[in-house]
């Protein structure tokens, strides 16, 4: 019975520190779904969104609904939103509603945005996808390296074809011999001596 006790004790304080512990990430609520939905929203798509972001408290920060604001458009997985943004946008279609519940390290961090996001602040988004632009299957993300890889491929192929073809000039070259020399050594010494 004492043991049974004490592992009773144990679980539930195992279950205590589990529980006072924060969710990390991102937690992706869909409010709403086209049923004909046939493209997702993937890294590289340009994508025209609707947003409100508010505090746990309720407090509204920004949104692309306010009066004079349009909706915000970007470019999946470049970098050019929150970590929390990047993930929770992922794998939308047009018309698809969703709620994002972000934790501080997937937003600002500790250090918030002054005068507008405290530190550590968890932070909630309502997005509406309006418009998906599928990425073109030429395009490079931006920061990849791509550009630079094919440069440095273009100069080493330059670089092999320059010396392919200068040792092929001097395979191609006759190789004089020694009775080639002397033959030629022999008819100057007779164009001589008949002048």
């Amino acid at each position: 019975m004492r043991r049974f006790l004490l592992c009773v004790l144990f679980g539930l304080l195992c279950t205590t520190s589990i529980a006072k512990k924060k969710p990390k990430g991102v937690e992706i609520i869909t409010e709403s779904k086209p049923d004909d939905c046939k493209e997702f929203s993937e890294k590289g798509d340009t994508i025209l969104v609707h947003y409100t972001g508010a505090l746990e408290s309720g407090q509204v920060f920004d949104s692309s609904r306010a009066t004079g604001r349009e909706p915000f458009s970007l470019v999946l997985g470049t970098g050019q939103v929150i970590k929390g943004w990047e993930d929770g946008l992922l794998g939308m279609c047009v018309g698809e509603m969703r709620r994002l519940i972000i934790q501080p390290e997937m937003a600002y961090g500790k250090a918030g945005v002054e005068g507008v996001i405290p530190g550590d602040a968890v932070l909630l988004f309502s997005v509406e996808l309006l418009d998906l632009k599928k990425r073109s299957i030429l395009s490079v993300p931006q920061g990849s390296g791509f550009y630079t890889a094919v440069g440095v491929a273009v100069l080493i192929g330059l670089g092999a074809y320059e010396l392919y073809r200068r040792a092929k000039q001097e395979t191609a070259k006759p190789a004089k011999s020694k009775e080639h020399s002397n033959t030629r050594v022999q008819q100057k010494k007779k164009s001589k001596r008949k002048d």
